[in-house]
């Protein structure tokens, strides 16, 4: 899991104004390897990226206003719930869920979109 404020690679992001919209972040750590483990291990790796993209665009996890998830089953709803809640606690952003194809061995993807206030 990627737990630095380091960009993986050229930022998956674009800025207009205060928005931040973020695509296509799944579980990879810093060398772009695919996490081992369960897919709740996937999940947390995605969000780490999340947050490291968010920082490098200088924004946090609490900026955060919608999330889409792609599962490759939604089988793995209840283990992105428990991600949801301990990535998010009492206040989420909103959030769209969608079965779809993904590339093995991947079976989720995030994209996020944020709003950077102004003045920090």
């Amino acid at each position: 899991m990627n737990n630095s404020t380091t960009p993986l690679a050229a930022p998956p992001f674009v800025t207009a104004g205060p928005w931040i919209v973020l695509s296509g972040q799944v579980g990879v750590d810093a060398d772009w390897r695919p996490v081992t483990g369960g897919v709740q291990d996937e999940m947390h790796a995605a969000f780490a990226n999340v947050r490291t993209h968010l920082a490098a665009a200088g924004a946090a996890m609490s900026d955060i206003v919608k999330v889409t998830c792609y599962l490759s089953d939604l089988s793995f709803f209840p283990d992105y719930n428990q991600v949801w809640s301990e990535v998010f606690g009492t206040q989420p952003p909103a959030r769209t869920t969608f079965q779809v194809g993904l590339h093995p061995p991947f079976r989720v993807e995030l994209d996020v979109t944020a709003y950077r206030p102004v003045t920090r």
